[in-house]
């Protein structure tokens, strides 16, 4: 069976969710498939992923053949743009298709005042009609952009498979075990940002006295959540780690793990954790509801602090039950395997445009 050609489009290899997700799934089909990832801006040898494939380095500006791949897969927003950009119209025999990672509004309202988050979706969204699908990771994310959004909508699931353990920093690992002998370790890994919701935890931690937190990431709230940390008394139980490549090979410290997101699309983080088997308290985001019972997870309300409290209360209580019931809803439905396959068939049905 001949190949597959397929370009991938990314702003940058850098070790964040959605290019991970391309990454996995390239690896979930390399037998099927020929590859080349086009990317535009280099980033430091620590934040780089390696790719199992060929990668180009192009200017924005500069002409992709269209032509001579089967499939262009863009992610993010300036892969997008340069679809749009660059694609001359529909009809051609190549299939184009974006992956829509999160609810463009909600992302960017934390960071943004509202009026340019509602301008950045509404510039988004006519980008994404000059595809011939857009991939939304939820159903509930499908819901919201049908209508707004022309072009075919489609929901694939992300999926997550681990490696194993790398090499980790003794002495990183020797400052979380000392907490660990006096309290129970509540975890994070996340790109620090106001959509993530961190603070909800250290506002929690204050009435937690037989908790640290462990914070795994950097991002633009680092410094403001040490500073809360600092004003409520609890930076001694905090821990900071900045960034590290491999986060995931820390979880195995965490007692607890809290998702205290105000807005997802599908994070790539409850996945990995759900495979470590710790248990998990996340925020009753719809996305959440949709793909996860409270048989296998601790709901709390957003920024109710005695919903959190609660709900890492009863989650410490029942570890065990909660971690099993994860780990098998996470390994049976949300494989890499899985994810690729559904790609792939998706790819295949290019021939019906």
């Amino acid at each position: 069976m001949k190949k597959l050609k397929i370009a991938y489009i990314l702003p940058k290899l850098v070790n964040q969710g959605p290019i991970s997700v391309t990454r996995d799934i390239i690896l979930g089909l390399k037998d099927y498939i020929d590859v080349v990832v086009f990317y535009f801006d280099e980033v430091s040898e620590e934040e780089q992923i390696d790719f199992p494939c060929v990668v180009k380095k192009i200017k924005f500006f500069e002409k992709i053949d269209f032509d001579s791949f089967d499939v262009v897969h863009s992610h993010m927003f300036r892969p997008d743009l340069y679809v749009w950009l660059h694609r001359k119209n529909k009809g051609n025999k190549t299939f184009f298709i974006s992956t829509l990672h999160q609810n463009i509004y909600d992302n960017l309202k934390g960071n943004y005042n509202l009026v340019v988050a509602s301008l950045f979706e509404k510039i988004w969204i006519k980008l994404l009609n000059k595809q011939d699908v857009v991939v939304t990771l939820t159903d509930v994310m499908k819901k919201f952009y049908d209508g707004k959004i022309n072009a075919r909508l489609e929901r694939i699931y992300n999926g997550r498979s681990l490696k194993e353990s790398e090499c980790i920093d003794n002495q990183l690992a020797i400052e979380i075990t000392e907490l660990k002998e006096k309290y129970n370790i509540i975890g994070n890994h996340s790109l620090l940002t106001k959509r993530k919701g961190i603070d909800q935890i250290i506002f929690a931690l204050r009435e937690l006295p037989d908790c640290a937190a462990v914070i795994i990431g950097d991002g633009k709230e680092l410094e403001s959540l040490k500073s809360l940390a600092k004003d409520l008394n609890v930076f001694d139980r905090c821990l900071f780690t900045g960034y590290i490549a491999n986060a995931t090979d820390y979880l195995k410290f965490f007692d607890l793990y809290v998702l205290s997101s105000r807005s997802e699309g599908m994070p790539l983080s409850l996945l990995e954790v759900g495979q470590k088997k710790i248990p998990v308290v996340c925020s009753n985001l719809d996305v959440f509801r949709e793909i996860l019972t409270e048989h296998e997870v601790c709901f709390f309300t957003l920024e109710d602090k005695n919903s959190l409290i609660n709900s890492i209360h009863k989650c410490l209580n029942n570890k065990d039950f909660y971690a099993e019931n994860l780990y098998c809803h996470v390994t049976n439905n949300f494989s890499n395997q899985r994810m690729s396959e559904n790609y792939y068939k998706l790819y295949i049905e290019r021939e019906l445009f």
